[in-house]
Parts: structure tokens; sequence; C-alpha cells
């Protein structure tokens, strides 16, 4: 059996890469709530919209349609699937309680993405839902913004359609 210890010429790999961990661990995100009216979307591909038809004037990847269950309910369930989700943490929530800002960390290097929903109440027994996904560092994604929306709006029980 062979020894695999580290050699001499992997020490400074290694140590830049444990630096480089520690420095990413502490990178901010934005907290900032978003208008889905007037919302512009990153320049870049590395974010990902569900939207209410006729919500969003930003071209929607996918287009969300009614629950049939009250606004509150809908929020509960939102905050309580995303409690279970890794790295994921509730940052702030405005004073209605209907709009909510999400950061989910990425496994290894910890990148912030951040994530804003609003629930928009249609009369006492349903809800619509709008979801943006962003990255806050990097210019792509490899499809996580995207996979994430898709996997959350089905947790969530809200029906989405692609565009």
């Amino acid at each position: 059996m062979t020894n695999k210890s580290i050699d001499g010429r992997q020490r400074p790999i290694l140590g830049l890469l444990c630096c480089f961990c520690l420095l990413t661990a502490g990178c901010s995100a934005d907290t900032s709530f978003v208008n889905f009216a007037t919302l512009a979307r990153s320049d870049t591909p590395n974010d990902a919209l569900a939207c209410p038809a006729a919500l969003c004037q930003a071209k929607a990847d996918l287009t969300t349609g009614a629950v049939a269950i009250p606004a509150g309910d809908l929020v509960a369930k939102v905050i309580a699937v995303l409690a279970e989700e890794p790295r994921t943490e509730l940052v702030t929530r405005d004073a209605g309680g209907l709009k909510l800002v999400f950061v989910q960390r990425s496994r290894i290097f910890r990148f912030p993405d951040t994530v804003n929903i609003e629930i928009l109440p249609q009369g006492d027994a349903s809800a619509l839902l709008a979801i943006y996904s962003r990255s806050n560092y990097g210019h792509g994604d490899l499809g996580v913004n995207s996979a994430r929306v898709t996997d959350w709006l089905a947790k969530f029980g809200v029906p989405a359609t692609g565009n």
C-alpha cells in the first residue's frame, strides 16, 4: 500500500485553496428586495425568474400559476420548506410578510445566491408566487439557479410552465 501524503509541490496549492475557501466563506450577498414589476435581469447567464403572467416586465423563464391556498399559508409553507434546504437562510422579510429574501450558499466555496420570493394574494383562498434566483458572483452558474427555481416551485406546489 502506498502512502498518499501531500508532497512539497502540493502544499502551496492546498494552502491557496484553503485561503480561497476562507475568503469566500465571508462573501456577502445582496439581500435587498426586488420589485418584480420593474425587475431588470442580470446581463450574465446566472439567474432564473419565474413569474405570474403580466407581473414581470422582464422575460421570465417560467410562468407561475395560482395555488389554491391562502397567501399566509403559502408563506408559511415556503418558509417551512426552505428551512429544510441545505445552506439556506431567510435573511429578510417585509413588514407585510409577503416578500422574502433567502440566501443559499454553494456547497464547497460558500458563494451566496440570493433568492427573492413574493407571494401575491388572489382573494382569500388562493395566491400567486414570483421567484427570482441569482448568483452574486461569477458569470455563469451551470444551471444552478434555474434548477433551484424549478425544484422549489415543485416543493411549494406552485404550477409553472416554460416560456
